[in-house]
């Protein structure tokens, strides 16, 4: 989501009335191009998001589970300048795509120690850096002369805005002001004239400042009359007060369905979606586009690598299957060849005989090796055949030893969805370091995994438990369950073990309702007439080196359901 300047000046607004005097109490690099700072402020905890990758965006976060464990060297030497400053405001610089967070910290001896933190959102220049007295102390991403030669970002340098020092904030001045910058500063049409002297416009409220003064913009500034020099000063100080006066974020749609982002309602569009804040927008944004890569999210990119390597497996044991519909071919050919022994075919590269081993005695061309003999040809049929026949038997254990495998993986792949705590999250890691899928961490854990991670849910006939991921499931199936217990699951897709404790006699009713947060619980949650298996507990095997959560049972009901989210379930 990409914001015009003078749409961030509400963001800075809202940031500096959630951030100003609070202390930040921890700094984390999420990613080679992420800060994460954890702020206490107004008697409650803040996440700050600063990205210049991708999607360059700063905004307040939800609380982030999944935090890198161990800091980078960037990291450690930012906490140690950074860790413990006060905010002192956060304010945008002339209006532009830039941010500035000035923060104060206490010093052993008693100085203050100012830091400002320049955040440039300015597409693929962006860049977050840190500066002291004027000096760069570091910064997310160094530029070095060969990369821009108009300037260098690296520690030790002075620090230097971007270029358009020229230009203003539209915010800095009132009616007049801008009405005297128009006549004096202005050239060229009236759109240029307005990009030439103000930092900060997008093109959507550009037109809207233009429809507001019933100009076109293709006028040259210096032909207006001063009726429309009067009326395009106002439109732009009208512009100015909305601005002040707006909170929030509004997407909006026009139209020729063209999309903006405004923090109010344009004319000629109409409203998409609202948001109270610009940070909830920015966040709900840079979820969408993944282009913050969590701990979480690196564990996702590995395990999609892993599935699409052993699809590609899968595919070529089956190709390799396939061949093996030629098996018994080549015998028949092996045998032919045995029998006609006595025919002189060297150097053929075919030879058609009548096939003596079927009723019709159809010819059969068979192809040749030219520098073979018949009879060496035929015992070169012969492995073929042998060859053939082995792979068959090798080749369908291993299809079904990568079919078992597929499923395992897409179900890990799929118990990220549920992860809501970072409890969950270290025991799908652990489980992946026990499958061999990453590689064992070399730091313990600093706190023991619980057992009673899973979802607890309660209902009038009596208790559901549902696993989050296989550690849990294959806890709840195979240790917590009574035989008694109904055990449901999707059929063939993958999702959560549910178990159905009760307390009366199991009804089609208790069932139905049952089934429907078992399809909720799984990857077919979108879809509608989710196939749900069902038996007891005492019903299930797990078949002996099987992967965690796998299981088998030979007698089982399905139920088809639309899946149906728990009224009691609270996902956060």
């Amino acid at each position: 989501m990409n914001l015009d300047g003078l749409t961030m000046s509400v963001l800075a607004k809202e940031l500096n009335e959630r951030l100003q005097t609070g202390q930040i109490q921890k700094l984390y690099q999420i990613d080679k191009t992420t800060l994460l700072f954890k702020i206490r402020a107004l008697n409650e905890d803040q996440s700050l998001v600063i990205t210049v990758g991708a999607t360059p965006a700063m905004y307040l976060s939800k609380p982030l589970q999944d935090l890198p464990k161990e800091p980078s060297s960037l990291c450690m030497f930012l906490r140690k300048h950074i860790e413990g400053s006060r905010i002192v405001k956060v304010e945008q610089i002339n209006g532009d795509r830039i941010m500035c967070i000035q923060t104060d910290k206490l010093e052993m001896d008693g100085s203050i120690t100012s830091t400002f933190i320049y955040v440039e959102l300015m597409g693929k220049y962006s860049n977050c850096i840190f500066v002291q007295d004027g000096i760069i102390l570091e910064s997310l991403i160094h530029v070095s002369p060969l990369m821009n030669r108009e300037r260098s970002i690296s520690p030790k340098l002075h620090y230097e805005l971007p270029p358009n020092a020229n230009r203003v904030s539209l915010m800095d001045f009132d009616y007049d002001e801008i009405k005297n910058l128009l006549t004096s500063f202005g050239d060229g049409t009236v759109q240029q004239s307005i990009r030439a002297i103000f930092n900060g416009f997008g093109k959507p409220l550009l037109d809207e400042v233009l429809l507001t003064s019933n100009l076109s913009g293709n006028e040259i500034i210096s032909d207006l009359i001063p009726t429309q020099v009067d009326a395009l000063a106002k439109a732009l100080y009208e512009l100015k007060i909305k601005l002040n006066e707006s909170n929030g974020l509004l997407t909006l749609i026009n139209d020729n369905n063209k999309k903006a982002h405004a923090t109010f309602i344009l004319q000629n569009y109409k409203v998409l979606k609202e948001y109270s804040t610009i940070s909830e927008a920015l966040e709900e944004s840079i979820n969408h586009t993944k282009s913050i890569h969590t701990a979480d999210k690196e564990l996702e990119k590995i395990l999609t690598a892993a599935i699409k390597k052993e699809e590609v497996r899968h595919q070529k044991i089956k190709d390799e299957l396939d061949d093996t519909n030629k098996m018994d071919t080549y015998k028949l050919y092996g045998d032919i060849l045995m029998i006609n022994a006595h025919l002189q075919v060297q150097y053929e590269p075919s030879i058609q005989l009548p096939n003596l081993l079927s009723e019709d005695g159809e010819l059969l061309t068979i192809p040749l090796k030219p520098n073979l003999t018949i009879v060496e040809n035929g015992q070169w049929y012969y492995k073929l055949y042998t060859k053939l026949k082995n792979r068959m038997v090798s080749g369908e254990y291993q299809l079904n030893a990568s079919t078992t495998k597929l499923e395992y993986l897409k179900s890990i792949l799929y118990s990220i969805s549920l992860a809501t705590t970072r409890e969950s999250l270290e025991e799908i890691r652990k489980e992946c370091m026990d499958a061999g899928i990453i590689k064992k961490s070399k730091k313990p854990l600093s706190y023991k995994l619980g057992k009673s991670n899973y979802i607890h849910l309660t209902i009038d006939e009596g208790e559901i438990f549902i696993g989050r991921n296989n550690q849990q499931n294959e806890y709840l199936t195979h240790r917590f369950a009574k035989p008694t217990d109904i055990w449901f699951h999707t059929q063939d897709i993958q999702g959560s073990h549910l178990i159905l404790r009760l307390n009366v006699d199991p009804d089609d009713m208790i069932l139905s309702k049952v089934a429907q947060y078992a399809a909720y619980f799984s990857k077919a949650r979108e879809t509608s007439k989710v196939p749900v298996d069902y038996t007891y507990i005492k019903n299930i095997k797990k078949p002996p080196g099987s992967p965690l959560g796998f299981v088998i049972f030979n007698t089982h009901q399905t139920m088809i359901v639309e899946p149906k989210k728990p009224d009691n379930y609270n996902e956060s």
